[in-house]
């Protein structure tokens, strides 16, 4: 929807709003409830501050070029974005091997992911058409985005034999901070630096979040 016309920087600002409350939805409501569920390793939890610094140090120390103008941050921002779902994505489809799911439940789950996923690719793109990047440059992040899930997968299938509980839990709360950090460090910034239609920006963020909530009750 974002690349079959050319869009203002607002609207585009509106897409990432909702994508942030989406994410957000999905770090609460998701993977750190199911990583710290029945959980009795101290590790876990500090597996959470990793991902939020290991995000946090990429972006700093390798894609921040000081102050190179409104485009080079989008830029820098869409980048760091990438690099967080892309690993969400990795650690989404290494949970799904290990797991070991069963049909049924294993549709609902791939349902559920495709669900916040969508928004999440929205955002992406609009992040990177804020930073005037090629079309060939959006749609190949894009499409770096999509195959980690499915990709990951399919390798883990054959490296694991049998689920490990502790291990997922390990990789929920590793993308659980990755996604925080894209989310407050980036996202909400972002969105948030103009105040142009700031309650409707509040209202998208909150509708993304509510989105997550819908999903959860209706997976579950």
């Amino acid at each position: 929807m974002t690349l079959v016309k050319k869009w203002d920087d607002e609207p585009l600002h509106l897409f990432v709003s909702y994508g942030a409350g989406i994410f957000l939805g999905v770090v609460f409501l998701h993977f750190i409830p199911d990583s710290l569920s029945d959980v009795e390793s101290s590790s876990v939890p500090a597996m959470l501050l990793v991902g939020f610094l290991l995000i946090f140090f990429v972006e700093k120390f390798f894609l921040t070029r000081g102050d190179g103008g409104v485009v080079h941050e989008h830029k820098a921002i869409a980048i760091t974005v990438l690099l967080g779902l892309t690993i969400h994505s990795l650690i989404e489809g290494m949970g799904l091997a290990l797991l070991n799911l069963n049909q049924e439940f294993g549709a609902v789950l791939f349902y559920s992911i495709l669900a916040h996923n969508v928004p999440a690719a929205i955002s992406l793109v609009s992040l990177f058409l804020l930073a005037r990047v090629s079309l060939k440059t959006v749609v190949g992040s894009l499409l770096v985005f999509s195959i980690g899930t499915p990709g990951a997968a399919i390798l883990s299938s054959f490296l694991f034999t049998s689920g490990n509980q502790l291990f997922v839990q390990h990789l929920s709360a590793l993308t659980a901070g990755s996604l925080l950090y894209v989310a407050t460090g980036e996202l909400l910034p972002e969105v948030f630096h103009t105040r142009a239609n700031k309650w409707f920006k509040f209202s998208l963020l909150i509708l993304g979040i509510a989105t997550i909530v819908l999903l959860n009750i209706y997976y579950h």
